[in-house]
């Protein structure tokens, strides 16, 4: 089943009932891409306990919802919040349902987003460009490419790992994203530096594809899946000599599109761009739906780029935070 932005395969007891609550969630104007994903999980979950009939007891929900040590309070709580909509749905078609209650608590500001410098981009970099060859994966091909795209562009994990061959446009630079976050479509141009690794990979995997194939794609041209690449990263940090500082710290795979932001908030300071059009620019950028999502990065630019404030003139050096090390 398809829904916005994503391709989704609901299994078990549960697979009709999860895909007419998704698409009902979509005819509403949801784009939920990421909640499918998570519920597809779930669908995944039911058929290793072996259930049968579409019942969602409380010891099954309790199972589900059970936190895992490595996992993220925001996290814990959209997977609830998730199965306890589907739980109403069912409930309201006269299935037997239990309803969990959410009981994280959720502190969206608590994480301060790890900032790459040069030098540990450089042995990131060198180390995916070394990779062992395997017989198994074409992780040397993928990785190379992908965690560039990542740091050039900004683009989210979800977002690079479903584009597909026609949403790549090598003759003008330029990527397309569809649906991203928020629902949004949105242009991205490619750097040439990046382009020449992405028609490396082109050559490498595409003989055979169509337009629809997705660009990243495993030896059983199956799309390569977000949580392979995060398992990946892991271990490129880690022969990088980058220090993993553990849950809640990081690096995140996610940080590259964060170091991306910064440093092309500091480039355009920089080149002498008011920062006042320097926001709306790369808002649009990353797809964030307001500017006061992008205004986070102004205060990081200045925490690790401190001389910057000193080019910004006059009139708009005060929108720059003070910074006072606080936790976040």
């Amino acid at each position: 089943m398809i829904t916005k932005g994503t391709d989704v395969h609901f299994v078990g007891p549960f697979n009709d009932l999860l895909t007419q609550f998704v698409k009902m969630k979509c005819s509403l104007g949801f784009s939920y891409v990421s909640s499918a994903n998570i519920l597809e999980r779930f669908s995944r979950f039911t058929v290793t306990l072996g259930l049968k009939e579409p019942s969602l007891t409380k010891e099954v929900a309790s199972l589900w919802t059970k936190k895992r040590d490595w996992e993220s309070d925001r996290t814990y709580g959209e997977r609830i919040s998730n199965l306890r909509q589907f739980s109403l749905f069912l409930v309201d078609l006269g299935y037997p349902a239990f309803i969990p209650i959410c009981i994280a608590k959720i502190d969206r500001h608590k994480f301060v987003p790890y900032i790459f410098n040069s030098e540990e981009l450089q042995r990131f970099f060198y180390t995916c460009d070394t990779l062992s060859v395997s017989k198994r994966t074409n992780r040397n091909i993928l990785l190379p490419v992908l965690f560039r795209l990542l740091y050039s562009t900004g683009l989210r994990i979800s977002e690079a790992t479903k584009l597909k061959l026609c949403d790549i446009d090598f003759n003008n630079y330029l990527l397309t994203i569809k649906n991203g976050k928020g629902g949004k479509d949105r242009l991205i141009p490619i750097p040439l530096s990046l382009k020449l690794f992405m028609e490396t990979l082109l050559t490498q995997v595409h003989q055979l594809s169509t337009p629809q194939d997705y660009f990243f794609l495993n030896q059983d041209r199956t799309r390569y899946r977000k949580n392979t690449a995060y398992e990946n990263f892991r271990k490129i940090l880690w022969q990088s000599g980058i220090s993993h500082g553990g849950k809640g710290v990081g690096p995140r795979m996610h940080d590259l599109r964060h170091t991306f932001a910064v440093h092309s908030l500091m480039n355009m300071v920089k080149r002498g761009i008011n920062i006042y059009c320097a926001l709306p620019i790369l808002s649009t950028y990353l797809g964030h739906t307001s500017i006061a999502s992008t205004e986070y990065y102004v205060r990081l630019t200045a925490e690790f780029f401190p001389d910057i404030i000193k080019l910004v003139d006059p009139v708009s050096k005060y929108i720059l935070p003070a910074v006072y090390h606080e936790t976040y």
